[in-house]
């Protein structure tokens, strides 16, 4: 439970940055959404590898496959993230800052459960699943 908290403060941060940074480009420099939120998400990923790793799954060691886990990761919860803003977006004509909330959604629970499983699991990291 305690780990579900610190998951979600650490996506407290880190959405303020991805989202802050999309609204900034979306609606002052009028970037299209998808890559409004393609930079987001890239500025915010540097500050969730570091917060996740030692915050959120208090993880001292490193070990060499730990980065690309978390960028393969990342990349499934963002391709699910982007497929969902798209679709809300452009086909069903949702305000695309609305739609990027839902998105987000998405993409949090994804994207915990891979690093759950998958990038921050000691087990998983030495190829025992």
């Amino acid at each position: 439970m305690i780990q579900l908290i610190k998951y979600a403060l650490t996506g407290v941060i880190n959405t303020l940055v991805g989202y802050g940074v999309f609204w900034i480009l979306f609606t002052q420099f009028n970037v299209k959404a998808e890559y409004a939120n393609a930079i987001g998400y890239g500025i915010a990923l540097i500050f969730a590898f570091g917060l996740n790793k030692v915050f959120v799954f208090n993880q001292s060691t490193f070990h060499h496959g730990m980065i690309p886990r978390f960028i393969l990761a990342f990349l499934a919860a963002f391709l699910i993230n982007q497929v969902v803003l798209i679709g809300l977006h452009r086909f069903l004509e949702i305000r695309a800052e609305i739609a990027q909330i839902v998105a987000m959604a998405t993409y949090t629970v994804l994207f915990y459960l891979l690093n759950k499983r998958y990038v921050f699991n000691e087990r998983a990291a030495h190829g025992n699943p």
